[in-house]
């Protein structure tokens, strides 16, 4: 047998259970789900990789997959363009009805007329009360009392309320819909103007996941660098002080000077603090790379991957492919759309707006003497808003100027930065050539400063300053290489083209990346 309400009253089926439902529901949000939403943006750049294990080798390529997987600044960025896919779905509900469960319960004491406690009147026109007079000035207060009670009992039953004793209760369960029909186009400027936010966000993300990417390459080849200058420090620093043994041992047997041995032993102490230096250097430069990666700590050896190609695009070229993919760049002209839809957004309060608000009553106090539903359509029309919507209207053109000014602030800003780093990549291969040069050159002194002595044609200060040029030489070639191609990374970031090289740089072994960047060395050293 079905659920059989009281009379007068009604209640939906269901009801309660579609209130557990609504309760147990608030609340729950799926973490992973959202944080997928920008990781597949981000991973789709850079795949992720295996998991990171110490002291393993660890190439460059491998050090960006982890630092993309790993560096909360990219993290961070990554939930504000969350963030602005939320806030679309707040402007999204500008459109859709609201609806609402109100439920009142309303308790209060009836309300009754005062009673004389003594009559006055008299029948016998004495001034003094009989007894008859008494009793009918008695009944007629009650009569009139109980008049007075129907009354108020009716108006709380017009009114909604049920009386028991001296308490008055009413009981409504209202389900509350609202809409707005028109707010002077405002809402599709919101909205549109969301969209242009999600995607000002998107840029600004990948922007922030490139430069978290570049400072990682930029502190791998720094540890790089540190490293071969400790390894040459090292092989230099085992022929001087092979160099100060035989000074010191001919200098016994008097086939040297003192002068010579107090050379030597300079020229060897000046290079073990050198190396001591270059050393901390190495320690300090894996700590930071560790924290930029978000790991540990980075021990294993570092292997340098990272190929600057024979072939580069014109400068023009390397210009134009920045002004299209730096997503800085892309982010700007972005806000600057989202900035003029805001100006729309702002104009719209001059218009009016139309509301209709429905309410539809599951449960109600004597339903059948009251209505079950009501509608109210209202509008709205601003005729003196005390001049802020003027200034709300002047602040999102001053927006929209700034935004327009920031975008081409940073379009100069953004050719610069190809030009400065496409000279300084081209110098970087003349110097290293120049510099292969003086490292032949030197090592060439060297060898003819070292057979001049054994020949008893040269002093051993000839060879002291042939080997410290040999050794200052080889510092200057190794930093030039890495510089090459840390420069070369700053190339690609400037035309905006490095996401796209960290991209083929991680792709796994065995599938062809999508597209390569346009951007290499001029020349073909």
């Amino acid at each position: 047998m079905g659920h059989t309400c009281p009379p007068g009253r009604s209640w939906a089926p269901g009801l309660t259970a579609l209130l557990v439902a609504l309760l147990l529901s608030a609340g729950c949000v799926d973490q992973k789900r959202e944080i997928a939403r920008y990781r597949g943006i981000l991973d789709a750049q850079v795949p992720p990789p295996p998991a990171y294990e110490a002291n393993a080798p660890l190439a460059f390529s491998r050090a960006l997959a982890i630092t993309s997987q790993n560096n909360e600044a990219i993290s961070i960025s990554g939930e504000n363009y969350l963030q602005a896919l939320i806030q679309k779905n707040r402007v999204v509900a500008a459109f859709l009805p609201t609806v609402n469960f109100q439920p009142s319960y309303v308790i209060q004491q009836v309300a009754r007329p005062r009673l004389d406690e003594t009559p006055t009147a008299s029948s016998s026109g004495t001034g003094t009360p009989t007894a008859q007079s008494i009793a009918a000035a008695t009944a007629s207060r009650i009569a009139a009392d109980r008049a007075a009670n129907n009354a108020a009992h009716q108006a709380a039953v017009n009114s909604g309320f049920r009386t028991r004793g001296d308490i008055q209760y009413r009981t409504e369960l209202p389900v509350v819909g609202e809409i707005n029909l028109f707010r002077g186009f405002g809402d599709v400027a919101s909205l549109r103007a969301a969209d242009w936010t999600i995607e000002q966000r998107r840029q600004l993300m990948l922007d922030a996941q490139v430069a978290v990417l570049l400072n990682a390459g930029q502190v791998f080849y720094q540890v790089l660098r540190a490293e071969r200058q400790v390894e040459v420090l090292r092989n230099s620093l085992k022929v001087q002080e092979a160099r100060v043994a035989d000074t010191e041992q001919s200098f016994r047997n008097g086939l040297s000077t003192k002068l010579a041995v107090a050379q030597t032993q300079a020229q060897a102490a000046g290079t073990r603090a050198t190396l001591v230096q270059a050393e901390a250097d190495v320690a300090n430069g894996r700590s930071t790379l560790a924290f930029v990666m978000g790991v540990s700590a980075v021990d294993g050896p570092l292997i340098d991957d990272a190929a600057v190609p024979a072939q580069m695009a014109a400068e023009e070229e390397l210009e134009r492919q920045a002004v299209e993919n730096r997503q800085d760049l892309l982010a700007a002209a972005a806000a600057v759309k989202a900035a003029r839809n805001a100006v729309d957004v702002a104009v719209s309060e001059y218009y009016p707006s139309v509301t209709l608000n429905v309410n539809a009553f599951l449960y109600r106090e004597y339903f059948l003497e009251a209505s079950k539903w009501n509608a109210v359509l209202s509008a709205n029309l601003p005729l003196f808003s005390a001049g802020i919507i003027e200034a709300n209207v002047r602040l999102a053109w001053s927006a929209l100027r700034q935004a327009a000014l920031n975008e081409s602030e940073l379009r100069r800003q953004v050719v610069t930065d190809v030009r400065t780093t496409y000279e300084n990549l081209i110098t970087s291969e003349r110097r290293i050539r120049e510099l292969e040069a003086e490292v032949a050159a030197a090592d060439e002194a060297l060898k003819q400063a070292q057979a001049a002595l054994a020949n008893k044609l040269g002093i051993e200060l000839d060879v002291l300053t042939a080997q410290d040029q040999l050794l200052t030489a080889q510092l200057l070639l190794t930093g030039a290489r890495f510089d090459r191609t840390v420069f070369y990374l700053d190339l690609l970031r400037a035309a905006g083209q490095l996401g796209t090289a960290a991209a083929a740089a991680t792709q796994p072994a065995g599938e062809a990346p999508a597209s390569q960047p346009a951007v290499a060395s001029r020349s073909g050293g």
